[in-house]
């Protein structure tokens, strides 16, 4: 099965912070636990998530990001993650830097995410998920 998954890097070459205000993802499509295709999409200032989510006064905004299956990033708030899971997207928050070895460690079920969790368990630990 083809996974998406979008990490963000302003830089092109690390994992950075603030999810919203990203102009610049990595973008892996995975196939059967192997990466098949990695490119970067350039964001324009009114496609970044803070934009959508913030300034786009339409009906149902839309967001290049609402495609791709996950969201690995340095910092993104509740309501960002509240936002993506509501466009299927899963967020995460992840401590690596490298986003290739991101990419591996989730490939492998070894990538630590921390996250606020946007829905509650009862009896449940919220903040730190490894997935």
């Amino acid at each position: 099965m083809k996974t998406t998954v979008a990490v963000t890097s302003q830089n092109k070459k690390t994992v950075t912070k603030h999810a919203g205000e990203c102009r610049n993802y990595l973008i892996y499509t995975i196939d059967n636990d192997t990466i098949i295709n990695k490119k970067v999409l350039e964001l324009q200032k009114n496609e970044t998530l803070k934009y959508t989510f913030h300034e786009d006064q339409s009906e149902n905004p839309k967001n290049l990001l609402y495609d791709v299956d996950i969201l690995l990033t340095g910092s993104i708030g509740k309501g960002g993650i509240n936002r993506l899971a509501n466009q299927n997207v899963i967020a995460y928050l992840i401590q690596e830097k490298d986003p290739d070895a991101a990419i591996d460690k989730l490939i492998k079920g070894t990538l630590e995410a921390f996250a606020p969790v946007s829905h509650h368990k009862e009896g449940g630990e919220c903040g730190h998920h490894q997935h």
